[in-house]
């Protein structure tokens, strides 16, 4: 009767946070109602005679759309048309270009009375989708940077769901663990917390304020707060003698806190029922761990009566967890509130309070919780105004103890992925949503169709798709240190990282210090039958040995390392430590032929980054190649959608539910050409222009990230040889490559026209206007949790200029958005 009724407890107080945390209301249509005769409206009718029925409607049904018998659809069919047309309306993309075009007001009378439709008929609100990510763009680019907007920036009052390292960081704070065991944990994670937090995998900006708590999360997140408050007990627990020191529920689960507050342990170990002012030391106590706050006198008084009914019921040790359990389901402990307070200006306008202000700029920096400086700045009135905000953004850009954990689970829900980075891993990780190049490690590819592809999804690092990962990071990270030029290098480098190997120089002399040392003796191939005796060196030799390199492997092991040495002397090569891997440094890495390197015979440089031919830029890196593809094939269309929206700033519809979005098989010809059999359809070709042309471009790299300038016609009937190896790709016959493509969007004609290939059209979009401004949207989509509005145009136009007259420091660009007005003020979404 116990157990039910304390998860009936728990059950009505995370009902109340959940429901009261983020609801969201459908905004009905004014003087809409679901009796109303589905009729069109004189003056609607009006506008759809006028721009739309010569193509829709009964001689025409261009997209097999039909608009003059509207009044006779209902239900399902009236709602899906409808659908569509609201969203053709709404970003433009009717009627076309070239026909003629409504007038605002117009445009405005049809769009109100499609959306007024829709709500009436049961469907989603299209407004309510244009907060998603997806539908970023859907503001005029050029109406934000023309500098006519010139109304108030603001953000709207919201509870933000923590993000997934956010949490982890909360649940380690409730413990303060110390820093040398936070790093084991950080690794590890506690066995006993589900993080119930997952986001999206696509490249773009995945942290926005748009999600909320639903009933899918209930029962994980009671598990968890279950888990946390038992851990939290236990010392006192033990120090009673209810358990035993060594008495776990898990075997894998070994760690507890050394420490418990005494207000806990004070009614733990008193047999006797806890006075008042005991039970508000630990309801404070416990505020003060999982919320970093004490309670106002409200909040004691609920607490106090809910936790003395749950001593009532179930003594000391469990009322008090129950209470415990209920702060850790607090809204406060799952969202950031901001919110704002004191007097509205003119403009309806509050600014952050000085507490939400702390964590509002600790979250956009990093994952923890607001530092002592931070804390002190907001509780002595120094966080108020927009040079408080300058000065501690620019001190936890500087603040080193952010660099010293290298660890980044950025691919939630998946293998961690360590990176050699050194750069603020805030920023790291914005460049790492934007490009999407992780996502390489979650494309599977058959090995059998490469030569040195290897490992599959789930492998981390591990494997090729891992250690090209690593090593586009590293790219961004040069880049970031950097500060300069920031975008324009990202995007046209000619510098890559390719098996870089720490402290590759030194390691490399001390090889050729070996080698030097015994060049004249004579080498014994070890024996390939590990039961004959293994060759030998001398104890002399193996001194040498060890203390040049540090390696203290057995002899046998130590000879091996020797004959590697003598083959690469044959061979005409340096000692080479990314070949040696004897030495520690790995086996061969066949990952490099991504590169169209060729390992044995490629040199390794001693200076990394180095130029690499047929690249130029992240763009042309095998790990976003690879992101960007299919699992046997290139994918132009969804690069070429990357390309459009996010440094163009445009948008694509997405693909029709009735569509099947398939290339047709044709064994003669290549994916360019199979691709264009479909999509140059008039139906089809009104979406895919806006893609093909700039995917098409990327068709000089394979799906693994490899410059070709044939195809292969990978198909049965076009087997030239099979391979004899066990891994290793058939020969087939193969076709000529056209890489081809046309840019087009960048507003600049001296930019815009027809590509050669993928690093002509890179070249023209490093020096776009455009791509510049689109970066630094999504920069504001990061960094602000949520898409521009027309309000948010100085905002923008301030980041901007910070970036060019910084000449292209990102670090600009992240002050700028940090003091400005959309992120320090608030208003109600009523306003």
């Amino acid at each position: 009767m116990f157990i039910l009724t304390r998860f009936i407890f728990s059950l009505i107080c995370f009902c109340t946070i959940l429901f009261g945390a983020h609801s969201q209301s459908i905004i009905a249509a004014p003087g809409v109602t679901l009796s109303e005769v589905a009729t069109v409206p004189a003056n609607v009718k009006a506008v759809l005679d006028s721009n739309c029925i010569s193509c829709h409607g009964e001689k025409k049904q261009k997209g097999k759309l039909r608009l003059d018998t509207l009044s006779a659809l209902s239900g399902d069919a009236r709602l899906e048309l409808l659908g569509r047309a609201q969203e053709q309306v709404l970003f433009q993309e009717m009627p076309p270009e070239d026909e003629k075009q409504p007038g605002s007001a117009e445009r405005k009378l049809l769009y109100d009375w499609l959306r007024s439709e829709v709500l009436r008929l049961g469907g989603s609100d299209l407004e309510d989708k244009l907060r998603y990510p997806d539908y970023g763009n859907n503001v005029d680019h050029e109406k934000l940077f023309s500098g006519q907007i010139k109304d108030k920036a603001f953000s709207p009052s919201r509870r933000w769901l923590v993000r997934p390292q956010i949490f982890e960081e909360r649940t380690l704070d409730i413990f303060t663990v110390p820093p040398r065991e936070m790093i084991g944990l950080r690794k590890q994670g506690f066995y006993g917390v589900t993080n119930p937090f997952i986001l999206p995998d696509k490249a773009g900006v995945r942290d926005y304020d748009n999600t909320a708590l639903d009933g899918g999360h209930l029962l994980l997140l009671l598990n968890n707060a279950e888990w946390i408050s038992n851990k939290q007990l236990l010392p006192a627990r033990i120090k009673k003698g209810e358990v035993k020191a060594d008495q776990f529920e898990n075997p894998k689960d070994k760690w507890n806190p050394k420490v418990i507050p005494a207000a806990f342990e004070k009614i733990v170990l008193n047999a006797a029922k806890p006075t008042d002012a005991e039970i508000n030391d630990a309801i404070q106590a416990q505020f003060d761990c999982v919320l970093q706050r004490k309670a106002d006198d409200k909040e004691l008084a609920k607490y106090l009566k809910l936790t003395r009914s749950a001593i009532d019921l179930g003594g000391n040790t469990e009322g008090l967890r129950q209470m415990m359990v209920t702060v850790l389901l607090e809204s406060e402990f799952m969202y950031r509130q901001e919110f704002g307070d004191g007097k509205p200006d003119a403009s309806g306008r509050q600014m952050l309070t000085p507490r939400e202000a702390s964590y509002a700029i600790s979250y956009a920096l990093g994952d923890r919780r607001p530092d002592a400086k931070l804390v002190q700045a907001a509780q002595s009135g120094h966080l108020s105004t927009k040079e408080d905000y300058r000065r501690e953004v620019l001190r936890l850009l500087d603040d080193k103890s952010y660099f010293e954990d290298k660890l980044d689970k950025s691919l939630d829900g998946g293998k961690e992925n360590i990176s050699i980075v050194t750069s603020h891993p805030r920023i790291n990780r914005f460049f790492r949503d934007f490009f999407g190049y992780p996502n390489a490690l979650k494309v599977f590819k058959d090995i059998n169709r490469s030569d040195g592809y290897y490992g599959n999804p789930g492998r981390g690092t591990s494997g090729t798709p891992g250690k090209l990962v690593v090593e586009a990071d590293m790219l961004v990270d040069t880049a970031i240190k950097q500060d300069k030029h920031v975008f324009e290098n990202l995007l046209g480098t000619e510098k890559f990282f390719a098996s870089p190997v720490e402290n590759a120089v030194a390691k490399m002399t001390s090889l050729n210090e070996v080698y030097e040392h015994f060049k004249d003796a004579k080498w014994q191939t070890p024996p390939k039958d590990k039961k004959k005796p293994p060759s030998t060196l001398s104890a002399e030799d193996i001194a040498f040995i060890r203390k040049r390199l540090n390696y203290n492997s057995t002899e046998r092991d130590l000879d091996i390392a020797m004959t590697h040495i003598e083959h690469f002397k044959k061979l005409g090569m340096n000692p080479n430590p990314v070949w040696a891997y004897p030495f520690g440094i790995h086996k061969l890495m066949p990952h490099v032929s991504s590169y169209n390197l060729s390992p044995p015979n490629w040199e390794y440089p001693k200076e990394q980054p180095f130029k690499i031919d047929n690249r130029k830029g992240i763009l042309t890196h095998p790990a976003w190649l690879i992101a960007h593809s299919a699992n046997t094939a290139t994918d132009p269309v969804r690069r070429g959608r990357w390309v459009r929206e996010k440094l163009l700033a445009g948008r694509v519809p997405d693909v029709p539910i009735t569509v099947d979005a398939k290339i047709p098989d044709d064994p003669h010809k290549t994916l360019r050409e199979r691709l264009e059999m479909v999509t140059l359809k008039e139906e089809c070709w009104k979406c895919h222009q806006h893609m093909n042309p700039l995917g098409l471009a990327f068709e000089m790299f394979d799906d693994f990230g490899r410059y070709r300038t044939a195809e292969s016609l990978e198909h049965p009937d076009n087997v030239i040889e099979k391979t004899k190896a066990k891994y290793g790709a058939d020969t087939y016959k193969t076709a000529p490559v056209n890489a081809k493509g046309y840019l087009d969007g960048t507003g600049d004609p001296k930019l815009d026209g027809e590509v050669k290939d993928s690093i002509d059209m890179i070249d023209r979009l490093a020096k776009s206007k455009r791509v510049r401004q689109s970066i630094i949207r999504y920069a504001f989509r990061f960094f602000m949790g949520r898409n521009e509005i027309l309000s948010d145009s100085q905002t923008l136009i301030d980041a901007d200029n910070a970036y060019v007259q910084s000449e292209g420091s990102f670090n600009a660009v992240i002050v700028s958005l940090l003091t400005s007005d959309s992120f320090m003020y608030r208003k109600p979404a009523s306003l």
